[in-house]
């Protein structure tokens, strides 16, 4: 595992184009996103439970608030 490398798309990239790239990257995986009827769908491999989904979702945002990502408004 690279040193916490948090890698962002483009802006105009496309939710399939995210996924393709991604093919053959990960052991284990957590995708979030919203459904086209506006739902929020989280899938994740089966060897995550929940404990384990919590603590990746805490160290990404950690590490994304350490990066200096801004959610402009």
């Amino acid at each position: 595992m690279a040193d916490n490398v948090i890698s962002l798309m483009p802006v105009q990239a496309t939710a399939d184009e995210v996924l393709e790239d991604c093919k053959g990257q990960f052991d284990q995986l957590l995708a979030l996103g919203w459904s086209k009827d506006g739902s929020l769908v989280a899938k994740a491999t089966s060897a995550m439970d929940v404990k384990e989904t919590v603590y990746l979702l805490e160290t990404f945002k950690h590490a994304v608030i350490q990066a200096g990502y801004h959610i402009d408004e």
